[in-house]
């Protein structure tokens, strides 16, 4: 007797919510326990680390989390390049040469 083929059945999903809603949430929630400046740099480091390691794995990952902390990576490279950017336009306005203005009475 011939046992019958099990039929496939398609797999559907469905998402509550949009991802990058979900990673704006996440960011914003993380936002303010990573500190500044190089504590900030610092810490974000770590947690990249833990989730590329996690995603290596397979354990305890998350991918929303993991979008979140790169965007916050991104962030802060953004900052770091807009405040190089401004001290070198300070620089650059100290070493030019000062013109002399007359004031008529």
């Amino acid at each position: 007797m011939e046992r019958p083929q099990p039929r496939r059945v398609r797999l559907r999903a469905m998402r509550s919510h949009e991802p990058a809603e979900e990673i704006a949430a996440r960011a914003a929630a993380l936002r303010p326990f990573l500190g500044q400046g190089a504590e900030r740099r610092a810490r974000l480091a770590r947690l990249l680390r833990a989730e590329r390691r996690a995603a290596l794995t397979g354990i305890g990952y998350d991918a929303a989390r993991h979008a979140a902390l790169r965007r916050l990576e991104n962030e802060r490279r953004a900052d770091e390049r807009r405040a190089d950017e401004r001290r070198a336009d300070v620089k650059k306005a100290a070493a030019a040469p000062a013109t002399a203005c007359s004031i008529k009475t």
